[in-house]
């Protein structure tokens, strides 16, 4: 963000990265590198929780929404750009369900309550992040931030725990 002298209190979006010179590079590169990990991750949950197969769509149908995203540049009126977008926000859309149906799968777990407080987490993240996304000015970037914040938490407990139970 910083190459692209883009802050957290910004009218441009994070994707706004994909259009700068500075940072396009990087930008596309970390995200296609971040859904081909979270892929194996995704993989790595099946494997190691009984999760039902809505989990593995939701989950696989963001990461090719994430590559999406790192292949079409934001735009605001072009063709490119409304693709970005509607990726993007089907990425976004798909943190609390996949969540949600790792959450429901695991109610014989002792975890059990903490993932139902991991979900509650995304789905509050979420609502407040689109809605500063959408509704607030100069806080596009924190907005999308807040989701993916929230997921990688997520992430990391759910790590945790199953480092725990090898």
């Amino acid at each position: 963000m910083q190459l692209a002298h883009l802050g957290p209190f910004d009218d441009r979006p994070i994707s706004y990265l994909a259009t700068d010179v500075s940072s396009r590079f990087i930008f596309s590169t970390s995200l296609m590198l971040s859904a081909f990990l979270f892929i194996n991750f995704a993989v790595y949950v099946q494997r190691t929780f009984k999760v039902g197969g809505k989990f593995m769509r939701y989950f696989l149908g963001g990461q090719v929404c994430q590559v999406i995203v790192a292949i079409f540049p934001f735009g605001e009126r072009t063709v490119s750009g409304v693709i970005h977008l509607l990726a993007a926000l089907t990425l976004a859309f798909s943190l609390p369900l996949l969540i949600k149906q790792f959450t429901i799968s695991q109610k014989d777990s002792r975890h059990y309550n903490l993932y139902v407080r991991l979900l509650q987490l995304e789905q509050i993240s979420f609502i407040i992040g689109i809605g500063l996304f959408i509704f607030a000015k100069g806080l596009a970037p924190l907005g999308e931030a807040m989701p993916a914040v929230a997921f990688h938490i997520w992430v990391i407990v759910i790590t945790w725990i199953a480092l725990q139970k090898d």
